[in-house]
């Protein structure tokens, strides 16, 4: 994790297929983004940039250069400089299903201040965890969680998350149905 991140423990969007055991440590290191630099402001867009981010991630560089009107190279260097701020990045669409997972289940957890980021640092270790961060309102530790099953959700609850530190709340609610996601085809 990069110690310099806001939070200092946000889960990565690809860390749930890091934590499945299913590639080596050298394959999940590879494709690595480099850390966002906060410090260079807000990214504007022309009618070219927004083209670019509202094709299909998986469109090649010759149809965006028809979309956007600008040339291979500009298309390619306009993606790293988007890529290298944050704003365009890569990740993995998986069915969880294939890797003997269930359905996602959202935590929103209430913690005392003082402990927000030891719990939440312990919290992004969980294998069971796809996603996890600070948040802002009547909570302020949010997580994706992915079990097996029912009684795996329950006994994690009830187990490693119960022994969070300065927990006061905990809500949980799972996703009976997923619409979209971001990368999924339809068919």
């Amino acid at each position: 994790m990069d110690s310099g991140a806001e939070c200092g423990w946000a889960t990565r969007p690809d860390s749930l297929v890091a934590k499945l055991g299913s590639l080596d440590d050298e394959a999940i290191a590879r494709p690595r983004p480099p850390p966002i630099p906060l410090h260079l402001g807000p990214v504007h867009l022309d009618d070219g940039g927004r083209k670019l981010l509202a094709a299909d991630g998986r469109t090649g560089v010759e149809q965006l250069t028809t979309a956007t009107g600008w040339s291979p190279t500009t298309v390619r260097r306009r993606m790293t400089e988007l890529r290298e701020r944050g704003v365009l990045y890569l990740d993995i669409d998986i069915d969880a299903r294939l890797f003997g997972l269930g359905p996602r289940t959202l935590l929103w957890l209430s913690v005392a201040p003082a402990h927000l980021e030891e719990a939440g640092a312990a919290l992004a270790t969980h294998p069971e965890i796809a996603f996890a961060a600070a948040t802002t309102g009547p909570t302020n530790l949010y997580a994706t969680v992915v079990c097996a099953n029912h009684r795996d959700l329950y006994r994690y609850l009830t187990t490693r998350v119960a022994a969070l530190p300065a927990i006061t709340h905990i809500e949980t609610a799972p996703v009976i149905r997923t619409v979209k996601r971001a990368a999924a085809r339809q068919t």
